[in-house]
């Protein structure tokens, strides 16, 4: 009989509880953890599967004399567009698009751009997304990744304070623990 190891890499697709826990322990002010949660949110709704990251630090080093946001916690939350969730959402982008920008391209066709084989095709789906379908899905894409990204960033502040408001308490009594040992150790 064998045994399994615990698996203990950070899988978006095993656990997205990991991912938020993840952020949620990043060692950074309340403040700068959320607003780069919100901006990683806002980047990993947006038709860009494949350079999110780069655009996360790209982003960081332009914004670092203005504004300073927690970039690890940006890079695990674009992680909310992944292979297996990007047709999905770029679908729903595109059709919030079309609201406002008529299309007329249908989900078998939409879905299959992004059936590809190395970079030369990953290349050519890009293309393919933003001038033959672009207009529909680049203003449907900026909607939903604006009204995805304002809540993430009253959401992880809270969700912070309630991690270290629970916290207090263990940390008082482990305190007091403390206290009382060493004020038994000196009688």
């Amino acid at each position: 009989m064998t045994v399994k190891k615990p698996d203990k890499t950070l899988n978006w697709w095993n656990s997205p509880r990991k991912l938020l826990r993840a952020i949620l322990m990043l060692d950074d002010s309340a403040h700068s953890i959320a607003l780069g949660t919100a901006i990683g949110m806002f980047i990993g709704m947006t038709p860009t599967v494949g350079v999110q990251m780069i655009l996360v630090a790209i982003f960081g080093f332009l914004m670092r004399p203005f504004f300073r946001f927690n970039q690890i916690a940006a890079m695990v939350t674009v992680y909310i567009s992944n292979p297996l969730t990007m047709v999905p959402i770029y679908w729903f982008n595109y059709k919030v698009g079309n609201i406002f920008v008529p299309g007329n391209v249908s989900r078998d066709a939409f879905s299959a751009i992004f059936q590809y084989n190395g970079f030369s095709e990953w290349w050519d789906a890009i293309v393919e997304l933003f001038v033959n379908i672009g207009e529909p899905l680049i203003l449907g894409s900026l909607i939903v990744a604006t009204a995805c990204s304002l809540p993430t960033y009253p959401l992880i502040r809270w969700l912070l304070s309630r991690r270290e408001s629970n916290q207090a308490p263990a940390d008082e009594a482990e305190n007091s623990e403390q206290a009382q040992v060493a004020t038994s150790a000196s009688n």
